[in-house]
């Protein structure tokens, strides 16, 4: 389609019958998928906030934090190691299906494995290895943390097979398969083993032990899924050849941009590790945790939307993905609005939940949400730039959020603790999604806002106000069920308020489809 022909399709919207078939299939796509991955994420939340206060109250806070950073180099590791191939198999595995080509689709998913799964060891090797020297470095010469490096070690290898399978399943829109493996099957397990070896004493070591049995189930869980959904074909006995060199060209430098933007991510939490201590590592590390939640719905809508995006632009389909990129924004920004509130208004009773103690990073917990908050309220445009192809612009992006955040690190941190950290973090995700935005409306022609915004800017403004009186005035102690009372009103006035102030026709469609999907109608 020539350029003129793309700027008259956004235009008009694809308001022919054909698109408009499209895009009515397109939404209810999203909508459905959102849905499934929104349940998945509202479980692996509970799950998580519980094995949060499980590990804070029967850790040190020392352990704890020494958990927290070992579960961030291996996590790292593990995305260094999968070179980029989770979302290059994303994109092409959708691609490939959307064209028919199921065999080229497999293909692809077995080649990562056998490029990924061998670096994957390699890394778990040098970082088995270097454990001393990290220790040292990072740990304060702890007594556990070179056997708990070792141990840890061995779930690097396993975390990349589960990465690649669940990327796969993900390309064929099967969006339950990495919720039943990675959100219940990872989750659950990782509880369970962890409960078990702490109530007998086994410690860090333990947890570390459980946190491996639980990838391996939830690695058996990925395989089983994806071997099941991706539909075989003749052309399969050819044997496995090797990656088509457009996906090396599209993944490397998405290897790159995912170890660049995982440590904009975690730098705070290690620079925090290296001029503080393991304890400070551990309040911080809680904030983090609480503030996961919202930042999941956006992951949520994210992860569904990313083939979609790649199938409509390899299509052309502009006026389509435009009217669909400002739904899954407005949806995003919508359901994470109150979450936010409720986190950034009450962040200190949240904070006294898992102990007196953390109280003092309820600050640290503000800032973090805050820059959050930042995040979906630009929707998906980092996978905007992503899946049209321009996976080294994303490079750029993430190493300029990078050098920022770790900058006000080195400055803030020896001053002001996890407070500068968090400043660190909220700053740098700004940044980087600022970058984003503009990218996508200067060479895409696209952006995700429109005067609806309006609507849950003041429903949330007027809560959070109402909520803030109650909590300072009105309730002065704030236990667990006046926290859960409170969380609740405040969702249900943020609900009643949208409601009376009307929802668009965009928006009732999400919602018919979103109630179809959860009757099973």
């Amino acid at each position: 389609m020539s350029e003129n022909g793309r700027k008259n399709d956004a235009v008009n919207g694809g308001s022919n019958h054909t698109a408009g078939t499209h895009r009515s299939g397109y939404l209810s796509h999203v909508a459905g998928g959102a849905i499934i991955n929104f349940s998945g994420i509202i479980a692996r939340t509970v799950i998580l906030y519980i094995y949060t206060f499980m590990l804070a109250r029967m850790l040190t806070a020392d352990e704890l934090g020494e958990y927290f950073l070992l579960s961030i180099f291996i996590n790292y590791l593990a995305l260094v190691a999968t070179v980029g191939f989770g979302l290059g198999v994303v994109r092409f595995v959708a691609m490939y299906v959307g064209e028919g080509r199921f065999h080229r689709a497999r293909n692809t998913m077995w080649a990562s494995l056998v490029i990924a799964v061998p670096v994957a060891v390699v890394c778990a090797g040098g970082f088995a290895l270097a454990a001393p020297f990290i220790n040292g470095l990072m740990f304060h010469d702890s007594t556990t943390a070179v056997a708990g490096m070792r141990i840890f070690a061995i779930a690097i290898p396993l975390l990349v097979a589960a990465q690649i399978f669940n990327s796969t399943t993900q390309g064929l829109h099967q969006m339950k398969y990495q919720v039943f493996s990675r959100d219940l099957g990872e989750q659950l397990s990782k509880l369970g083993f962890s409960g078990m070896t702490l109530v007998m004493g086994a410690g860090i070591i333990g947890v570390v032990g459980a946190n491996v049995a639980s990838v391996v189930v939830a690695l058996c869980m990925a395989f089983g899924f994806a071997v099941i959904a991706l539909p075989k074909s003749e052309t399969d006995k050819k044997g496995l050849m090797l990656p088509e060199s457009s996906f090396i060209w599209y993944s490397v430098p998405l290897a790159i941009s995912g170890i660049v933007v995982a440590l904009q991510l975690k730098v705070d939490t290690l620079l925090l590790g290296y001029f503080t201590s393991s304890a400070d590592v551990g309040f911080y590390g809680v904030a983090i945790k609480v503030s996961i939640f919202a930042q999941k719905i956006n992951l949520a809508f994210a992860t569904v939307f990313a083939p979609v995006i790649s199938d409509l632009w390899n299509r052309q389909k502009i006026g389509e993905l435009s009217i669909l990129f400002k739904t899954v924004a407005r949806w995003i920004f919508i359901l994470s609005l109150p979450v936010f509130i409720v986190i950034i208004v009450l962040a200190e009773p949240i904070m006294g939940l898992f102990g007196e103690a953390f109280v003092f990073s309820s600050s640290a917990l503000i800032l973090v949400a805050f820059g959050e908050l930042i995040n979906n309220s630009t929707g998906a445009t980092g996978l905007m730039v992503v899946m049209s192809g321009r996976s080294k612009l994303e490079l750029l992006n993430v190493v300029v959020a990078l050098l920022l955040n770790a900058g006000i690190c080195l400055l803030l941190i020896p001053q002001h603790g996890l407070v500068g950290a968090a400043f660190a973090n909220m700053t740098s995700i700004a940044a980087a999604n600022l970058l984003r935005t503009l990218e996508v409306w200067l060479l895409m022609r696209l952006h995700a806002y429109d005067i609806s915004y309006l609507k849950p800017l003041l429903a949330g403004a007027t809560g959070a106000a109402i909520l803030f009186v109650i909590s300072r005035f009105a309730i002065t102690d704030i236990g667990p069920m006046q926290l859960l009372l409170l969380a609740v009103a405040l969702c249900i006035y943020y609900a009643l308020a949208m409601l009376m102030m009307g929802l668009s026709d965009q928006d009732k469609a999400v919602l018919t489809m979103a109630k179809s999907r959860l009757i099973g109608t």
